[in-house]
């Protein structure tokens, strides 16, 4: 009897490998009979994977020394693409491949195989956002594609929707500090012993404080103030006693040294004013809030985040990025690029299609916008992007609303566009080019708006030549300009452009088509509420970036399964 135990695991020793198989194809095939409509399985059934798998295995050494990979590409690759379709975290997911049966078959896996943990899905994430960072959109999008023709290149919409941030909004002290730690890592990291040196006798206390230290709200208005200019001295100091230093090396060298030493900086100027006077005393003060930057950094957690403001009441103000993303009229995604937050709306508007055209090959006729894309400069550059073969469906901005006063297009310009004529019948010849606003400042000199020379600055003069003023004078002129002040107008280099969009707003077709732009809302909701596409969960640009573009790839493949089984079920 004692005999029997032996020659059992002896048997399982030596068939193990094929009871393992046996076994796992008996579970795995009823498992599918009972699921057969299961998202992943029908994926596994229509998606095709070697595009993926063949771009992503340099991920393993091919040859040499080493040892053997322990998880092939072709699982690393479902695995990755399942979690984002079910909106999992790396340990979510690492927990869903123990307990999931039908993910264990999707992605490769045998009913006794070891799953990867989730350092290692995050190192294969991480070479995927590096190295290939468009390859899971790009191929999705190609092979939805296939089945869906000529969807593309007809008419598409384009909207934006905030992604947030991971990081907190940081005050002006607890920012300080935090950069200035970010920095001294980084240089005694790479640079210990020159770091220490040119360090040495700088007044740490004044800079992080001294322990205990109270918190902020337990300090009144003058105290608060007081840490803040002693922080912001401290931290200039620092910055200049690193940069200092950073002079004595090329500029290609110790890059993460310069990134947060640049980030420090910005801060400095952004929110305060240090002066330093003859003797070498400095001092500093915080600016108002309209002398500070428009792109400023808030957290030190990410820099490269800012403030997104969408709504006039600042209702919308998040600390994050501005995602831009482009739909077909049924939904499909064909595009999406992220900014971060305080780039306006319209930046990224021509981006949209050019960037279809480099990687893709094509591009829509339409794009329908809202007002941020409809602007004289806007559509020029997207008509010169596309090389004319996309043009953008959007209604134009209020520039007569903006202001009481005449607008530019109540003046007319000459054919030769050269001389401009007021309402009052006025020409002025004189402009002068504005480069950054792509058009021409166009100047009326006192002299044109009076019947004679203009009056004095007194009340007596100016009473007296009343009669001798232009009739429509108060429609021209702001309150606030004096008699002998001038009128400048400016002049889009798209001026003609915007006429005709004036005119064919007024039509039919384009009422028919600003109807189909709330349909991108829908997508955007999805995006946001059921593709993790409304939080980071890095930090960075780059991150964000490659966030939003994987979290569309997973609304794709979720819309082409939704409209294969539509068009596969039987019509009653």
């Amino acid at each position: 009897m004692p005999i029997l135990p032996h020659i059992l695991i002896s048997f399982l020793l030596i068939y193990w490998s094929w009871l393992t198989r046996y076994f796992t194809g008996l579970l795995y095939a009823q498992a599918l009979e009972h699921n057969h409509n299961h998202l992943l399985v029908r994926l596994a059934h229509t998606f095709d994977f070697s595009e993926l798998e063949k771009a992503c295995s340099p991920y393993h050494h091919q040859n040499g020394a080493g040892r053997p990979e322990r998880y092939p590409t072709t699982l690393l690759v479902r695995a990755l693409l399942a979690g984002y379709l079910y909106d999992l975290s790396l340990r979510e997911l690492e927990q869903r491949l123990y307990s999931d049966l039908i993910l264990r078959w999707f992605v490769g896996l045998d009913i006794a195989g070891e799953t990867p943990d989730h350092s290692t899905l995050d190192r294969f994430h991480q070479w995927v956002m590096r190295n290939q960072p468009d390859l899971f959109f790009d191929t999705v999008l190609k092979q939805m594609e296939a089945h869906f023709p000529h969807e593309r290149g007809s008419v598409q919409i384009g909207d934006t929707y905030g992604m947030c941030a991971n990081a907190a909004d940081e005050g002006l002290v607890r920012r300080l500090r935090h950069l200035s730690e970010k920095l001294l890592l980084q240089a005694l990291k790479v640079l210990p012993v020159e770091a220490e040196n040119c360090l040495r006798g700088y007044a740490w206390e004044q800079l992080f404080g001294s322990y205990p230290e109270k918190l902020s709200f337990f300090l009144d208005k003058d105290q608060r103030l007081k840490r803040l200019c002693q922080t912001a001295l401290a931290a200039h100091q620092l910055q200049q006693r690193v940069g200092e230093l950073m002079k004595c090396y090329s500029t290609q060298e110790y890059l993460p040294v310069r990134r947060w030493l640049g980030y420090l900086n910005k801060v400095l100027e952004d929110e305060f004013s240090i002066q330093t006077d003859e003797a070498g005393n400095r001092s500093v003060r915080e600016l108002f809030k309209k002398e500070k930057g428009d792109f400023r950094l808030i957290s030190a957690s990410d820099p490269e985040a800012t403030l997104r403001v969408h709504e006039a009441n600042n209702e919308g103000l998040i600390l994050g990025y501005n995602i831009q993303v482009a739909t077909t009229v049924s939904g499909m995604i064909t595009e999406t690029c992220a900014y971060t937050g305080a780039e306006p709306d319209q930046s990224g508007v021509v981006h949209l299609v050019s960037a279809q055209m480099e990687r893709g090959g094509s591009c829509p006729k339409k794009l329908i916008y809202d007002k941020a894309g409809g602007s004289g400069k806007t559509r020029g550059e997207m008509l010169q992007a596309s090389l004319g073969q996309c043009t953008i469906v959007a209604r134009l901005p209020d520039y007569e609303q903006r202001s009481e006063r005449f607008g530019p297009y109540q003046f007319n310009l000459s054919q030769d566009r050269c001389a401009l004529t007021c309402p009052n019948g006025k020409v002025s010849s004189i402009a002068y080019p504005v480069p950054q606003a792509a058009g021409r400042m166009f100047r009326f000199f006192p002299h044109q708006c009076w019947n004679g020379d203009p009056p004095g600055r007194s009340q007596a003069s100016l009473h007296q030549a009343l009669p001798r003023r232009c009739p429509l004078w108060e429609h021209c002129r702001d309150p606030k300009q004096g008699s002998r002040s001038m009128r400048q107008v400016f002049i889009s280099d798209h001026r003609e452009l915007v006429l005709e969009t004036r005119l064919y707003n007024q039509t039919l077709i384009f009422e028919q088509e600003i109807k189909l732009r709330p349909r991108i809302e829908r997508v955007i909701f999805e995006l946001t509420h059921y593709n993790g596409a409304r939080r980071c969960r890095r930090t960075g640009l780059a991150a964000a970036d490659f966030q939003a573009r994987m979290c569309a790839m997973a609304y794709n493949l979720k819309l082409w399964m939704r409209r294969l089984r539509q068009y596969a079920a039987p019509v009653g």
